[in-house]
């Protein structure tokens, strides 16, 4: 078999943003960490095979002609290149999978918007012989609709000094999307998820008359499009190890403690390591309140520079020493990331012999 790339969280190590600053006085800076996938795929499954398997049967097709007008409802083929893309751009991020896209459409698509029956494994296995995959990933359920509202409402308007009250036409599209996606091992003969993933999208216009309102509102197929995209993106993170974006807020100020503010003004250009000693320095502090902001800071620097260690330490002292009750939710979430990328590294770093 092949053999898992080989990778290291550092490669996906602490990136730093620029801090931004808010006008309360807290500062927010941003760490890209990773988070594990939501089940545990084997080790051996390196190459994912999507198959859309959306397509009506020949039965459900002669039902639909007999008892409806107008155009039937077919599924749209360009969806599910748009969830693959959305797949493909989100996994590139990690190493763990390769996926291949299947060119044919397989049936099982129902009026029911239930999973039809699974698929044989002797046809699981073809589609991996044929593609040289080691599993599949079957959309199977594609269930999508479009409702369009539209009304008047005033609206106040300022022309020349002078405002008046005019009419406004709007229009709303609200689609609902239900997408249910299977993965099938062919090693095991076990599908090792089964997962309906549903997306709602709110788009709104608006004009003079009411022609105009829902001329300019996006249509169904751009809307599904859309929201197939989403879907895309959450199966990536479902099956794989991803990076993720966290964010810390720290105090920047202080009318009483002006060492809040040297220290962040080095923290605003990256020099976290001056800035932990400019707090320290503050700790002297006769206000508890400050000590505790001081500490809080100091944690969040550590966690900057990767000292996990230290930062669960400040933050604990922050919060028993000068009973500053963020930074006791701030350990949760120190705790929290480290379980995280603990788990996440086992299943990035698995290899297969």
């Amino acid at each position: 078999m092949k053999q898992l790339k080989n990778f290291s969280l550092i490669g996906l190590g602490i990136f730093l943003l620029s801090t931004t600053q808010c006008s309360s006085g807290e500062r927010s800076v941003s760490i890209n960490s990773v988070r594990p996938a939501d089940i545990d795929v084997p080790a051996d499954i390196q190459t994912l095979l999507i198959v859309d398997r959306t397509k009506y049967d020949k039965p459900v097709v002669d039902v639909l002609e007999s008892v409806l007008t107008g155009e039937l409802p077919q599924e749209d083929k360009a969806s599910m290149q748009y969830l693959t893309n959305a797949m493909r751009a989100e996994l590139s991020s990690s190493p763990r999978f390769e996926i291949k896209l299947a060119t044919e459409r397989l049936s099982g698509n129902s009026l029911t918007s239930a999973f039809p029956e699974a698929l044989p494994w002797t046809k699981i296995q073809s589609l991996c012989d044929k593609y040289s995959a080691d599993a599949v990933i079957a959309v199977e359920i594609f269930d999508t609709d479009f409702i369009v509202t539209n009304g008047v409402r005033r609206k106040k308007v300022t022309e020349g000094g002078v405002s008046r009250d005019v009419d406004e036409y709007y229009a709303q599209g609200i689609n609902n999307l239900k997408m249910g996606l299977r993965l099938y091992n062919p090693a095991s003969q076990q599908i090792l998820d089964q997962k309906v993933i549903n997306k709602r999208g709110t788009w709104n216009a608006a004009a003079a008359s009411k022609v105009l309102a829902i001329a300019a509102l996006i249509d169904k197929a751009d809307a599904t499009h859309q929201l197939s995209s989403q879907v895309g993106a959450d199966y990536a993170y479902r099956v794989s190890p991803m990076s993720v974006m966290l964010t810390r807020r720290f105090r920047g100020k202080s009318r009483k403690t002006p060492e809040l503010e040297q220290g962040s003004r080095m923290a605003d250009v990256g020099n976290w390591k001056d800035a932990i000693v400019v707090w320290e320095s503050g700790l002297n502090t006769k206000e508890a309140k400050d000590a505790g902001y001081l500490s809080y800071n100091i944690a969040v620097a550590y966690e900057i520079l990767g000292d996990m260690a230290m930062a669960k330490k400040w933050a604990s002292d922050s919060y028993t020493k000068y009973g500053n009750n963020d930074a006791k939710f701030y350990l949760n979430l120190l705790n929290t990331r480290i379980q995280n990328e603990r788990i996440a590294e086992l299943q990035i770093q698995e290899k297969v012999d």
